[in-house]
């Protein structure tokens, strides 16, 4: 780090001195035009290019014109990644069934679009600007989400029931913004302007992605849960039901509170700390469950035994995504607070 004094050239007109060693590494010349951004979290930045823009403007990819699981996952990683424009292109020739693929994909990504579609070509852009994404609604919609999907699949699975239509619109819901949350992350590790667009500071931004992640692995749970469900032969017992929705339900509020309390403004710390209560009493009914299987004190046939046992376990890693959610609310408060005091 170097320090110097800004210095008033004119009315209008303030200089900063460029150490020379500077000067030769980025291989600066008098009299070459420097771009200067200002941003919100009071940094300033020379550049001598627009790099950051350009290397997110477009991405090629090659792929297996045949094969839609791997062209799917071309255009998500693509999109994650954070580019503008995606172009496809084939081994071979893309095939029906390839190009159904690619318009799979972009169903399921928010704000983009097919542009061009053919045998040898695929081009996919995203069409949404920065400026009108809210990355903190985006994050609520993944939280409303994920939380409903996993009360249908506790639902279902204490009732033997196939919830397989409710859970997987509400899984592509989750996994749409979660995406969004990721692709502006990813951008902002780059485009020094994400940032300003999207109106969010950087520890911010990851904070919301990182919950995002946490978000996306409890709807992962539910999924389970709900394939679990799926299999078994006859509803749980009223008992052991009560205290499975018990549980969940603990293990939801774990998640719901640990998210409010990211997305608070003020008194994050008390709310996370209510959280972890609510993780803590989730675990403790998933353990005293588990024991009274394990001792027999209640008598489950064998199939319902071994899915309650996986069930419970999806729940209690529900109940430890809170938590985690939980502590990086708590890691943003002492920083914010911290911060806050030194400004």
């Amino acid at each position: 780090m170097e320090t110097r004094k800004l210095q008033e050239a004119g009315g209008y007109t303030h200089t900063v001195s460029i150490p020379k060693k500077w000067v030769t590494e980025h291989r600066l010349e008098p009299g070459m035009e420097l771009q200067l951004y200002t941003h919100l979290d009071g940094s300033i930045v020379i550049r001598s290019s627009a790099e950051d823009v350009e290397q997110l403007a477009e991405a090629t990819v090659e792929v297996d014109g045949d094969d839609p699981k791997r062209i799917r996952r071309a255009i998500q990683m693509a999109h994650t990644g954070g580019f503008e424009t995606v172009t496809l292109t084939p081994r071979q020739l893309f095939t029906d069934a390839g190009r159904r693929g690619a318009r799979s994909a972009v169903r399921n990504l928010v704000g983009t679009d097919v542009l061009a579609e053919s045998e040898t070509e695929i081009t996919v852009k995203h069409l949404m600007d920065p400026s009108n994404v809210s990355i903190c609604q985006s994050l609520v919609q993944i939280q409303y989400a994920a939380l409903l999907l996993h009360e249908d699949a506790t639902v279902a699975f204490v009732n033997a029931d196939d919830a397989r239509a409710h859970v997987d619109e509400r899984a592509d819901r989750v996994a749409r913004f979660a995406q969004l949350i990721t692709r502006h992350f990813s951008r902002s590790l780059i485009s020094l302007d994400e940032l300003d667009r999207l109106g969010v500071s950087r520890p911010d931004l990851f904070d919301y992605y990182a919950t995002a992640h946490r978000l996306s692995a409890v709807a992962n749970r539910a999924v389970r849960i709900a394939r679990i469900a799926e299999k078994l032969p006859e509803p749980l017992s009223e008992e052991i039901a009560g205290d499975v929705r018990s549980a969940a339900e603990d293990a939801r509020n774990a998640v719901d509170t640990a998210v409010a309390a990211i997305l608070e403004d003020e008194d994050g710390v008390s709310t996370a700390h209510e959280a972890i209560k609510y993780r803590d009493d989730a675990v403790t009914a998933v353990d005293t469950l588990e024991q009274t299987l394990f001792d027999g004190s209640r008598v489950e046939s064998v199939p319902a035994a071994v899915a309650l046992t996986s069930a419970l376990d999806h729940l209690r890693r529900t109940a430890d995504h809170g938590h985690a959610i939980a502590r990086i609310a708590v890691q943003a408060a002492i920083r914010a607070e911290n911060l806050d005091n030194r400004a």
